[in-house]
């Protein structure tokens, strides 16, 4: 059997999401390789460090005793005493930071065992210098094992920085590699998702003539995009700008132009999808409502000036109420709102008419009115004619113009505010159209309302908010 436009672009989502799924999981252990090798090259460098401050201490502890030996100077005793409290942390410390190493942690014993020994002889040297002064040090001198010890300890320190530089070097190529092959997985994951984004884009609009096919392909697409690719394109945009930041290793130059090339090609490709989902959004009414405190006359005085130009163009009369009621909404959707049926109104009354907009109390709503003198809508019709793409009579939109989408626009407008929209009609005596909005509360009805010029509406904003009024 052959297959649709919509089956092969659903058999292509998902064999490329099957694919994207496979190299995220890819790419999700890599990096994380990526970062355990990090790690260990920073444990390292930890360990060396510890070393390198305990071969100073060990330094300082025999200068500040040559000091106290040739002076008697108590401050030098006490700056050894200082650094002998010191250097157990140290080596505790490092301990702690090689407990994966057992050869390390064996060095370790054996190096902290030199440097106790260490200690003992400068203290010998410090009671020797207090009992019998310079002479008796001296004379000690030529028996004393603190110059073998010394050599010992340095001997013992440079072998063990011998060995974690070794480490170090092994730790840093793995980290390399890790680095590359992380790279390459994800500049695999971005190339892929390009192609699908593009073969999707291509496959979904491509042989679409129907409206109806577009929106439901747009439909499956937008969702596909927004749950299943969007995601690991957030996830591959980050992993690519933690690379390019170099924190998880040096990268070359040739491998840094790649980054630079794959970080701004993931942005092209996300500001699409958000391109593509705003737009959806916007087509299905889903908006964020901006709502503040509104004067329904103010609103209702504003949309007829809006429309009064194309009133007069049908030779209808426009009129409003003098209502002093507050609503709570947002003011550019209830415009968009009251334009749309006013727009209606208009098209499908006969020269001569009237077309009024009322806003009346309905317990803690307010209920605004728009009546007609038209032509009415069959009873079977007042429903259907708020889904999109919805008119009586199909040749309406040839003749007067309109999408069929304005009475959808505007329940979900009406909704969005937790009011609801309906319409009550006689054939030949015309229709009125209703729809609630909240009242302002007493606490935001202190606020001070706002207002609009009308005239900050111009002539393309009204021909956009013109909407098909349903007939017969």
């Amino acid at each position: 059997m052959k297959l649709t436009v919509e089956r092969t672009v659903l058999v292509g989502f998902v064999i490329v999401l099957a694919l994207l799924g496979t190299v995220g999981v890819v790419s999700q252990r890599t990096i994380i390789g990526l970062i355990d090798d990090s790690k260990w090259v920073t444990h390292t460098y930890i360990v060396l460090e510890l070393l390198q401050q305990i071969s100073f201490r060990i330094s300082q502890a025999e200068a500040a005793v040559r000091g106290y030996v040739i002076t008697g100077d108590s401050t030098f005793e006490s700056q050894y005493e200082d650094i002998r409290k010191q250097v157990p942390d140290l080596i505790s410390e490092m301990r702690t930071q090689t407990l994966d190493n057992p050869a390390e942690q064996s060095d370790i014993n054996a190096l902290d065992t030199l440097i106790q020994k260490r200690f003992d002889t400068m203290e010998e040297g410090i009671r020797v210098r207090k009992s019998g002064g310079l002479q008796a040090v001296l004379a000690l001198g030529s028996t004393s094992p603190g110059r073998r010890l010394s050599m010992e300890i340095s001997a013992l320190t440079v072998r063990m920085r011998g060995d974690e530089e070794q480490l170090l070097a092994d730790r840093n190529q793995r980290a390399q590699l890790s680095a590359r092959r992380a790279f390459l997985v994800v500049l695999s994951a971005l190339v892929l998702a390009m192609v699908a984004v593009i073969g999707s884009v291509v496959l979904v609009f491509r042989d679409l003539t129907r409206r109806r096919e577009v929106e439901r392909m747009k439909s499956e697409f937008v969702s596909v995009v927004s749950h299943e690719l969007r995601t690991p394109l957030t996830s591959i945009h980050g992993s690519l700008g933690l690379l390019a930041s170099g924190l998880l290793g040096k990268v070359n130059p040739k491998g840094e132009r790649m980054l630079e090339i794959a970080v701004n090609n993931t942005d092209r490709l996300i500001r699409l999808l958000n391109d593509i989902l705003d737009m959806e959004k916007l087509d299905s009414g889903k908006i964020a409502m901006r709502q503040t405190q509104c004067s329904a006359r103010e609103l209702i005085d504003h949309a007829i000036e809006v429309m009064r130009p194309m009133a007069q163009n049908q030779q209808i009369q426009l009129s409003g109420d003098n209502s002093d009621l507050l609503i709570y909404a947002d003011r550019d959707r209830i415009m968009q709102c009251l334009t749309n049926l006013l727009s209606n109104a208009i098209k499908f009354s006969e020269p001569g008419g009237t077309v009024k907009v009322l806003a009346k109390p309905a317990e803690r709503e307010a209920r605004f009115e728009v009546s007609d003198h038209g032509r009415g809508i069959p009873e079977g019709k007042r429903h259907s004619i708020f889904e999109r793409f919805q008119q009586v009579d199909t040749s309406d939109s040839r003749k007067r113009g309109g999408t069929g989408l304005g009475l959808a626009i505007s329940r979900n407008i009406v909704e969005q505010h937790g009011g609801k929209i309906w319409v009550e009609s006689q054939l030949g005596k015309g229709s009125t159209f209703f729809f609630t909005i909240p009242l302002a509360d007493k606490q935001r009805s202190q606020l001070q309302p706002f207002y609009a010029d009308p005239a900050d509406m111009d002539g393309s904003e009204r021909e956009s908010n013109a909407e098909t009024h349903p007939a017969d």
